[in-house]
């Protein structure tokens, strides 16, 4: 099949990204954080900085592994997003760090990072229509922290729509006594892999990235409940077809500049039998702007991913 090749910018975004990447085993888990986290407005010039810190545990955990191999099992995640805006969200670069700890492990090892995630890139945010169209490129490093072993790395471009329908029907808002009906549409491209996984047991190569999320937020976003889903497709096999797919419904309470959210993450494959990976989690967020209160709600503006 044809590759089809990217828009030139991101393309150029992206070369400096894939020489800082090395090989590995992989799986296709989604922890890139959206910039800005997904909010439709923002500012188009100066300097910023903004983000979240998360401290999540897993509260029922009988196959999501703790490191990129899937060896042991998560039991804390330690996370941070920040966005550093060069001119306001026109052009910004985001950073996510993930570190995980394996439950089977004995003592106060458990406290120990077992496995290190990076990632980061440039991304470029404009209105478009009654939402806004975020462009980025991206690189991401997967690695065992105890132990030498598997990594996983790749360089992406993606396209997200992120959308309100409260700003587009005015009268919603109110019927939702200050909520919102919101989320975005991602479509990704994988432009280097070498190693990142289009199945959860760490089978074939991923194509393109599918994904979308929904949040239904009443009472001036104190209570959300909220959808993500993720597919990837395999570029050795099916190239458009997805062959694994990420659901993670959640519930999440907000009062600024704090969050709780709690979920349940199922990631399967769809071509084959195979290895299934779910887990119940509870997630603490605190959130930080540098030019003001950090009032939106992370996970309505889509900072806060599953793992």
């Amino acid at each position: 099949m044809q590759r089809r090749h990217p828009p030139p910018l991101l393309f150029a975004l992206s070369l400096p990204l894939a020489g800082l990447l090395t090989s590995g085993v992989a799986r296709a888990l989604d922890k890139q954080g959206s910039a800005h986290g997904g909010d439709v407005q923002g500012a188009d010039e100066g300097i910023n900085l903004s983000g979240a810190a998360t401290l999540g545990v897993s509260l029922h955990n009988p196959s999501y592994g703790a490191r990129p191999d899937n060896t042991g099992l998560a039991l804390l995640r330690y996370a941070v997003h920040a966005d550093l805006d060069l001119i306001g969200r026109r052009l910004s670069v985001p950073l996510d760090v993930n570190l995980f700890t394996d439950r089977k492990v004995k003592g106060a090892r458990v406290l120990r990072p077992s496995e290190v995630d990076v990632i980061s890139g440039v991304t470029t945010t404009w209105p478009l229509g009654p939402g806004a169209l975020e462009l980025g490129a991206r690189g991401e490093r997967d690695a065992p922290a105890d132990r030498s072993g598997f990594s996983q790395s790749y360089a992406d471009v993606r396209a997200r729509y992120l959308y309100s329908l409260a700003a587009l029907a005015r009268k919603l808002g109110p019927a939702l006594h200050g909520g919102d009906v919101s989320g975005w549409l991602t479509l990704g491209w994988f432009t280097y892999n070498p190693t990142y996984a289009a199945r959860p047991d760490n089978t074939g190569l991923a194509l393109l990235r599918y994904a979308a999320h929904v949040e239904l937020s009443v009472l001036d976003d104190l209570v959300s409940v909220g959808v993500d889903t993720t597919f990837f497709t395999d570029r050795e096999r099916h190239a458009l077809r997805p062959t694994e797919l990420d659901v993670t419904p959640e519930l999440i309470l907000h009062r600024a500049p704090f969050e709780v959210h709690v979920a349940y993450e199922r990631d399967l494959p769809l071509d084959r039998p195979g290895l299934v990976q779910q887990f119940v989690y509870v997630l603490g967020v605190w959130s930080f702007d540098m030019t003001g209160p950090a009032d939106a709600p992370l996970e309505h503006r889509g900072q806060v991913l599953s793992p």
